[in-house]
C-alpha cells in the first residue's frame, strides 16, 4: 500500500512511502493452511514454510516500530517491503529501504534465535539453537548485496550520484552474533539509531537536492511490483466453503437468509465470507463468476450471490451472464 504517513517531530521526521504488508506468499500460505486438510502429506511442509515466513514478518514489524523513536532532522522517505522485478524476471524483496539526501540505506531483517555465525567462504548462515541443534540458512549478506548491486545499477542509469549502503539487522537482543564478516554491518535492533548516526558522519555531505530526492522516490515507486505466488498443490485437495474462524477453520458455515452461520458454535458473521473470497484469489484466481461463488461457498441462489457482490462493489468485466468479478488483494471488514 502506498502511503504518505509522516512520523517524527515538527520540521522533520520520516515519510512512510510504502506501508509494510504481508507478502503474497505469506498470504497464500495462510489461505492454503485453512483449506488443505492436515492429513495431506504436503501440509507439514507448507506449515513449516509458513512459520518461517510469519516469524520473519513479525520481526520486520518490530523493526518498523523503532523508526518512530529515531532522531532525524529532516524529512526522509521510508519504503517497507519494497518489491520489484529485474529484467531477467527475478524478484528483489528488500525488507526496508531508507532514502535520504545523503545516502540510500537497504536493510535485511532477521528474526532468528540462538547463536548465528556467517561463513562467507561457504555462503551460509549457521544457527546454533540453545539445545545445540545446528541449522543452515541463506546467507543474508548475499541476499542484501544482490539487492544493492541491482539498485546501484538503476541509480547509475538515472544519472544520480548517491551512496548505497546496507546492513543486516538482528531483531532479538538475546540472539548471539558470533563470527561475521568484518566489512558488513550486522547488529541488534537496539543499535539502529547508532548506525544511522555513523552513516551521517560517513556521508556528511548532502548528495542530492530535494528535487532529485523526489525523482528517486518516484522512480522507486514506478519500479514497485508485487509478484504473485501460488502453491504447487492439487487444488482438488482443498476444502471449499466459508470456514468458521471461531472453530479454527474446522467447520463449514451454512448460508441462511443472507448470513453465514456455523452449525457447531453458532457464530454468525460475514467476515469468514470475505476470507473465503481472499482464499479463492490466493489459491485459484483473482477473477470469479457468480457460478464459481455458488460452487465454492455452497450457495444455491444466484440472486443471493448478486446481493452479496453488490455489498462489496467489486470491479467486474463481461456481460450479465458472462460477468466475472475481480477479488481485491485486501477487503476492508
Amino acid at each position: 500500500m502506498i502511503m504518505g504517513i509522516k512520523i517524527g517531530g515538527q520540521g522533520g521526521g520520516l515519510m512512510i512511502v510504502l506501508e509494510r504488508k504481508k507478502s503474497s506468499k505469506l498470504i497464500g500460505l495462510e489461505s492454503l493452511l485453512r483449506r488443505l486438510p492436515q492429513s495431506e502429506v504436503e501440509y507439514e511442509y507448507f506449515n513449516k514454510v509458513y512459520i518461517q515466513l510469519r516469524t520473519g514478518y513479525e520481526g520486520e514489524l518490530q523493526v518498523d516500530r523503532e523508526w518512530v523513536e529515531l532522531s532525524l532532522s529532516n524529512t526522509y522517505y521510508l519504503f517497507h517491503n519494497f518489491e520489484t522485478v529485474n529484467p531477467a524476471g527475478n524478484t528483489h524483496q528488500i525488507d526496508t529501504l531508507l532514502l535520504t539526501p545523503n545516502f540510500l540505506w537497504l536493510l535485511e531483517i532477521k528474526n532468528i534465535t540462538g547463536r548465528i555465525d556467517i561463513d562467507q567462504t561457504k555462503n551460509q548462515l549457521i544457527r546454533t539453537s540453545l539445545d545445540g541443534k545446528i541449522e543452515s540458512f541463506k546467507n543474508p549478506v548475499d541476499q542484501i548485496e544482490r539487492h544493492v548491486h541491482f539498485l546501484a545499477r538503476k541509480i547509475h542509469e538515472w544519472k544520480i550520484n548517491i551512496p548505497v549502503e546496507y546492513a543486516v539487522v538482528i531483531v532479538r537482543d538475546s540472539t548471539i552474533i558470533g563470527t561475521i564478516p568484518a566489512n558488513v554491518p550486522i547488529f541488534h535492533l537496539s543499535g539502529l539509531q547508532s548506525k544511522i548516526n555513523q552513516l551521517y558522519k560517513k556521508h556528511s555531505k548532502v548528495n542530492v537536492k530535494s528535487n532529485e530526492l523526489e525523482i528517486i522516490k518516484n522512480d522507486l515507486l514506478n519500479m514497485y511490483h508485487r509478484k504473485s505466488w501460488s502453491p504447487s498443490v492439487n487444488v482438488s485437495k482443498l476444502r471449499k466453503g466459508v470456514l468458521c474462524e471461531k472453530c479454527a477453520y474446522k467447520n463449514v458455515m451454512k448460508f441462511v437468509y443472507g448470513n453465514f452461520i456455523c452449525p457447531i458454535c453458532g457464530n454468525k458473521s460475514k467476515v469468514p465470507y470475505y476470507e473465503a473470497l481472499l482464499d479463492y484469489r490466493a489459491l485459484h484466481s483473482e477473477w470469479i463468476s457468480n457460478s464459481d461463488i455458488r460452487d465454492y461457498l455452497g450457495i444455491d441462489s444466484r440472486y443471493a450471490v448478486i446481493r452479496l457482490l453488490k455489498e462489496l462493489n467489486l470491479e467486474f468485466e463481461g456481460t450479465y451472464r458472462n460477468r466475472k468479478y475481480r477479488i481485491p488483494e485486501f477487503i476492508d471488514v
